[in-house]
């Protein structure tokens, strides 16, 4: 769990922060650490789309992230808000040398969304990977090649 510590810069915007407070339990944070490099990724758990690969499960995710040698840092947390600015997206991305991994969570929510991206953010931060907060426009320069 967490400590008391002030809300980090990264969760300005969301309410992952908070949800940390309760989610994910230390049991569950230890299993996701320990089975990283033994669950094997298929093509089948994403959806390519030019550069990136699509998760649609977030421990496949966080597993697609991890066993890459060569992720490059920051890892993007793209925001994207709902009009009413209180509820939205969150996009992860890690910027691979072959493929960008990208896992669309929420925030503001009830049910599984922000859960979902509590337990990315535990995880990493657990990796000592860090996070570079970006709004909604990033989010197409990551899916198509530069020029």
């Amino acid at each position: 769990m967490l400590s008391e510590k002030l809300k980090p810069e990264h969760n300005r915007y969301d309410n992952i922060w908070e949800i940390r407070r309760r989610y994910p339990s230390a049991e569950l944070l230890k299993e996701m650490i320990s089975k990283v490099r033994v669950a094997e990724i298929s093509a089948e758990d994403f959806l390519q789309i030019g550069r990136a690969l699509i998760f649609h499960d977030v421990k496949k995710f966080i597993r697609g992230v991890l066993q890459k040698r060569m992720i490059r840092l920051p890892i993007w947390k793209i925001v994207v808000p709902r009009l009413n600015g209180k509820t939205g997206a969150i996009y992860y991305i890690a910027y691979g040398e072959d493929y960008n991994r990208i896992f669309r969570g929420t925030f503001g929510y009830c049910g599984t969304g922000p859960h979902e991206s509590a337990l990315i953010e535990a995880v990493f931060e657990a990796y000592e990977l860090y996070f570079e907060v970006r709004d909604g426009d990033y989010l197409l320069g990551f899916l198509y090649p530069r020029f």
